[in-house]
């Protein structure tokens, strides 16, 4: 009976490693799709390029140049932009971390819309009022796509018998 317990125990474990993961870069709405109604509210998950810091007396405001996602919710450099937001924070962001053209995820909630200019010509910017900020390294590798698991096939010998085994490692 042991023996049983012991496979369903590890089939039930090697099928969990199979299992999938829910996309972290579902963002819904583009920024885009947002200016094209007058609708500015919900939750989003928006990132992008950082085009401008301001830092005001309680909060700072973040310019972003909307990309997708991948799933990782790293922004792709490589994809079309997708429109710009403002990004609103209380208190501080230090401009030197969060420079022009660094890599910025965000989670928060639209709160209507702010009136400002690209250049001379005049742009309503979605206003999101930052809750969670990942700032993704510069250093981060080329390739950001999921990690995928190593498989390894494994045959031992000893004293006391012979064994086989599967390791799966990320």
């Amino acid at each position: 009976m042991k023996p049983l317990i012991l496979i369903v125990v590890l089939a039930a474990l090697v099928l969990a490693g199979c299992a999938g993961t829910p996309r972290t870069g579902d963002a819904g709405a583009t920024p885009n799709q947002v200016l094209s109604g007058d609708d500015a509210s919900g939750a989003v998950h928006w990132g992008g390029q950082i085009v401008s810091i301001k830092n005001r007396r309680d909060y700072t405001l973040v310019e972003v140049l909307a990309l997708p996602l991948e799933s990782s919710g790293r922004p792709r450099v490589d994809g079309k932009a997708e429109g710009r937001f403002i990004v609103q924070r209380s208190g501080f962001l230090e401009p030197h971390e969060y420079a022009a053209d660094r890599l910025l995820e965000v989670r928060g909630q639209l709160d209507g819309f702010i009136h400002g200019t690209v250049g001379d010509a005049p742009y309503r910017y979605p206003l999101v009022q930052g809750e969670q900020l990942v700032l993704w390294p510069e250093d981060a590798g080329a390739s950001t796509s999921p990690i995928k698991p190593r498989v390894n096939f494994g045959v031992g010998l000893g004293t006391y018998g012979s064994g086989v085994g599967i390791g799966i490692g990320f």
